[in-house]
C-alpha cells in the first residue's frame, strides 16, 4: 500500500472512515488523500448556470476549510506531515464519486480506497453511504475497505478471507497478505459448507497446499464452517476469533446473474457489521 483514497461526506460515518484510514496509512507509510466530491445538476439557462456557478463555488470553498481541518486532525493525532512516517492531503472535486474515484485508483496510483458504510438504521444514510460504497466497488480496480458505522477503531490483529477455493483467490491473496505483513496480523482462510463431506475436505487440501506453496513465510490457519447461510457463518466465526476484517474476493457477474442473486461481497458490503475489505478481480485494461 502506498496511495490510500478517504472519500468523505463530512458524516460521522465517513469521519471514522477517515480515522481508520490515516491509522493504515501510519503503520503502512503511505500516503492519505481525504475526497470530497461536489455534484450539481445540469443547468439550461444562462440564469441558471450562473446561480450554479456562484453555489459551486461557495461549496468549494466551504469543503476546503473542512478538509483542511480534517487533514489538521489528522496531522495533529497521528503526526501526518510531521515526520509520522506518512503524508496526508486532501482533494475537492466537482465530480460524480464513483468517476473521480476510477480515475484516481486507474490513474494516479491509489491502491486502497477506505469508506465509511452503514449496515441499517439510518435508512437515509444507509441508502446515501451504503449505496455510495457500492458503486464505488463496482468501478474501481483496487480493493475497497468498507468501515461500518460505528465501529471503534481498534488494531488489526487477525484478518478473516472468506474463500470459495477458486483458483484466482490465490492471487487476490497476495493484498490480504500485504495487509496483514503491515500489522502483523494472522490470516484465517475460511471456508464455509452447508455440510462437510469428504470432496469439500480434499478441497480444503488442495487449496491449502497451493497457497502454502505460494506464501510459505505467511502463517495461516485453515477452518472449514458448517453453516445453512454463508453470511451468518462468517459473521458468526469472526466474532467467535475476534476478527479484525473481513475479507472477501469479488467476482464478475454476468447481467443475469445481477438481475436474479446479489453477490456475497455486494451483499456483505451493504449491510456491513464488520470491517469489509472487498477484493477485485483482476481486469486485462
Amino acid at each position: 500500500m502506498k496511495k490510500i483514497l478517504c472519500p468523505t461526506d463530512f458524516s460521522d460515518t465517513a469521519t471514522r472512515a477517515v480515522d481508520y484510514a490515516a491509522y493504515i496509512a501510519k503503520q503502512a507509510g503511505a500516503h492519505l488523500s481525504i475526497l470530497h466530491v461536489i455534484h450539481l445538476p445540469i443547468v439550461d439557462t444562462s440564469e441558471t448556470a450562473l446561480v450554479a456557478s456562484e453555489l459551486l463555488g461557495e461549496q468549494m470553498r466551504d469543503a476546503s476549510e473542512r478538509l483542511r481541518a480534517e487533514t489538521q486532525h489528522i496531522s495533529e493525532k497521528y503526526e501526518a506531515n510531521r515526520g509520522g512516517n506518512f503524508t496526508c492531503d486532501y482533494i475537492v472535486k466537482e465530480a460524480l464519486l464513483t468517476d473521480i474515484t476510477e480515475h484516481l485508483t486507474k490513474n494516479e496510483g491509489y491502491d486502497l480506497v477506505v469508506m465509511g458504510t452503514t449496515g441499517g438504521g439510518n435508512a437515509l444514510e444507509e441508502l446515501l453511504i451504503g449505496s455510495n460504497t457500492e458503486a464505488v466497488v463496482d468501478n474501481i480496480r483496487c480493493p475497497l475497505l468498507a468501515v461500518p458505522a460505528g465501529y471503534n477503531l481498534s488494531g488489526i490483529e487477525k484478518i478473516i478471507y472468506a474463500s470459495d477455493y477458486e483458483p484466482e483467490e490465490i492471487t487476490a491473496l497476495r493484498e490480504v497478505a500485504e495487509m496483514a505483513g503491515v500489522f502483523n496480523a494472522t490470516i484465517d482462510v475460511v471456508h464455509v459448507v452447508k455440510d462437510s463431506t469428504p470432496e469439500s475436505r480434499k478441497r480444503a487440501e488442495q487449496f491449502r497446499s497451493q497457497l502454502q506453496s505460494e506464501y510459505p513465510d505467511i502463517p495461516m490457519h485453515f477452518q472449514e464452517v458448517v453453516s445453512k447461510h454463508r453470511d451468518d457463518g462468517l459473521k458468526d466465526y469472526f466474532r467467535q476469533v475476534n476478527g479484525s476484517i473481513l475479507a472477501i474476493y469479488r467476482k464478475e457477474k454476468s447481467f443475469l446473474s445481477e438481475l436474479f442473486s446479489q453477490s456475497l461481497a455486494d451483499k456483505m458490503t451493504y449491510q456491513a457489521e464488520v470491517p469489509l475489505l472487498v477484493l477485485q478481480r483482476r481486469r486485462n485494461s
